[in-house]
C-alpha cells in the first residue's frame, strides 16, 4: 500500500512539471494605503482559471480636532479567468474575468464607533506574464476594469454614500509552479 501511495504521489507531482498551474500573488499598492491582499490563482484547464483574494485592512486615521480613529477589517474576492491568447495556456496572457467583492470594515473614535460594508461586482481585463522556466517562474498580472459599488453604513457613520460605477486598476506580484 505504501508503494502504491509513493507511485500515486510521484505520478501526480511530476506529471504537471511542464506548466504552472497556481499562483500566489499579493497587491504591492494596497501595502501602501494599509490594506494586504494576498490571492491564490488556480489553472482549470489551458483557457481558464479561478481566483480567490483575501484582504485585511488596518489604518490609524487623525482629524483636524486631533482625535485618533482606529479602521480594521476583511474582504474577500472571486475572479473566473478566460485567457484569449492562443500561443499561451492559462496562466500566461491575456484574460476577461467577471469579478465579486465583499469587504467589512469596522472603525471608531472616542465614543463614535460604525461599520462600512462594501459590495462590488464588475469585470476586467489584463495580461499576466509568467517569467520563468516551465515549472516555476515569478508573476506579474496587471489589470483595468468597471465594477459596480455599492457602500452600506451601520453605527455613527452618516456621511458616506458611494452607489455606483467605478473605474478599477490592479496590479500583483507573485510565484507561479
Amino acid at each position: 500500500m505504501k508503494k502504491l501511495f509513493l507511485a500515486a504521489f510521484a505520478v501526480f507531482a511530476f506529471a504537471n512539471v511542464n506548466a504552472q498551474e497556481n499562483v500566489v500573488k499579493v497587491n504591492p499598492l494596497g501595502l501602501i494605503f494599509g490594506s494586504a491582499q494576498f490571492s491564490y490563482e488556480r489553472v482549470l484547464n489551458e483557457g481558464s482559471s479561478v481566483e480567490l483574494s483575501l484582504a485585511y485592512t488596518n489604518l490609524n486615521a487623525n482629524f483636524s480636532s486631533g482625535e485618533e480613529a482606529k479602521v480594521n477589517g476583511f474582504g474577500a474576492e472571486g475572479k473566473y479567468k478566460l485567457y484569449f491568447s492562443s500561443s499561451n495556456d492559462a496562466p500566461r496572457g491575456w484574460y476577461g474575468a467577471p469579478v465579486v467583492s465583499y469587504s467589512s470594515i469596522s472603525g471608531g473614535s472616542g465614543s463614535e464607533e460604525g461599520k462600512v460594508n462594501i459590495f462590488g461586482a464588475g469585470v476586467i481585463g489584463g495580461y499576466q506574464w509568467v517569467f520563468g522556466g516551465n515549472a516555476t517562474g515569478f508573476a506579474l498580472d496587471l489589470n483595468l476594469g468597471v465594477q459596480y459599488i455599492n457602500v452600506s453604513t451601520s453605527g455613527d457613520i452618516d456621511s458616506l454614500t458611494v452607489d455606483g460605477i467605478l473605474p478599477r486598476l490592479g496590479l500583483s506580484i507573485g510565484y507561479a509552479w
